[in-house]
């Protein structure tokens, strides 16, 4: 980031401080204190009594935050500004369940192994808890649940972004691979009452699966997509690819190819690399690296890679967001 009209040395110590922020918004969180600003400005003192906290701590706090852009204080009038509006409860896309996902212990202990990724290439993770990120969040439902949660989450943020983005009308089928809960699959079912849909992720995780009014219309099926993916005319990946290694990337998609049907396309929604790209898409690049071993790619990779898999790439389709629409079919 970069910070005009400060010092380098004042820029290097926001650097070293990079820590401080985020767990002075997660205890702006917790403490909720952006739904408690919602509809008015508070002073410093309102928010402390509203929360139970000692005044002097709390002004410290949330003027810390002020230079942040978070809040602004006027004196002790506190108001929220628009990027703390994004750490409300009640507002969509919000990253109040992000924040608390980059809290866990397992992830903190990862990010605190980044060293091991760049001296090896190999992920932070499983050298730290000798199992993959998937296999430990099975055994530990304190984060697994959470994080499940969190996924739905994020197709909520995408499902609308997707559906507004491609036309779904052509495909009788639609399998939803590594579909988390359901939700993105029941967003495309609800405007498209012609297509059948497949749900297809761990049994664990669709065993929350939550379908509404298309449940009649779609079908619950647990398994790995390391071993075989229901047959169907549409293959959907959301935020799947960016897992994985190239390796495991291209075992995916070659079991997707393999289950498609006659002239049946597949979709992956995944943030791509290039000129003038979020510096989101570079952190999430990073941020798989540690925990999953995955990678953010550009569009020469991602031709390069579906090219391995007999797959042809259509198009790119630009989203509301940072991710993109990747059509491919086979060759």
């Amino acid at each position: 980031m970069q910070y005009p009209n400060i010092p380098p040395i004042a820029q290097a110590f926001q650097l070293v401080g990079g820590f401080a922020m985020t767990q002075s918004v997660l205890a702006f969180v917790k403490l909720g204190i952006p739904d408690f600003l919602k509809e008015e400005n508070r002073s410093t003192d309102e928010i402390a009594a509203h929360c139970g906290t000692h005044p002097e701590t709390t002004f410290r706090l949330l003027r810390f935050l002020s230079k942040q852009g978070v809040v602004e204080l006027n004196g002790k009038d506190c108001q929220l500004m628009p990027v703390g509006q994004f750490f409300r409860k009640d507002v969509p896309g919000n990253l109040t369940k992000a924040l608390e996902i980059s809290s866990f212990g397992p992830w903190q202990q990862s990010w605190n192994n980044l060293l091991h990724c760049i001296r090896t290439g190999g992920q932070a993770f499983s050298h730290v808890f000798k199992m993959e990120a998937w296999e430990y969040l099975a055994q530990h439902p304190e984060y697994g649940i959470p994080f499940n949660d969190y996924q739905t989450h994020l197709s909520k943020m995408g499902a609308a972004a997707l559906v507004n983005a491609y036309d779904f009308s052509l495909f009788k089928t639609i399998c939803d691979v590594g579909g988390g809960q359901g939700f993105m699959l029941k967003t495309i079912l609800e405007k498209y009452p012609q297509a059948r849909g497949i749900l297809f992720d761990l049994p664990f995780v669709v065993a929350g699966a939550d379908l509404g009014e298309t449940a009649d219309r779609c079908s619950v099926v647990g398994g790995s997509f390391f071993e075989k993916i229901p047959a169907a005319d549409l293959m959907v990946l959301k935020s799947i690819l960016h897992d994985w290694s190239n390796e495991k990337a291209l075992d995916i998609l070659k079991n997707c190819v393999y289950s498609l049907k006659t002239g049946g396309r597949i979709l992956v929604m995944d943030m791509v690399i290039m000129e003038g790209s979020s510096p989101i898409s570079f952190f999430y690049d990073l941020h798989m690296l540690v925990l999953l071993g995955g990678r953010e790619r550009t569009q020469e990779e991602m031709i390069a890679l579906f090219g391995k898999a007999g797959l042809k790439i259509n198009r790119f389709i630009p989203t509301q967001g940072p991710q993109f629409i990747i059509e491919a079919e086979r060759n």
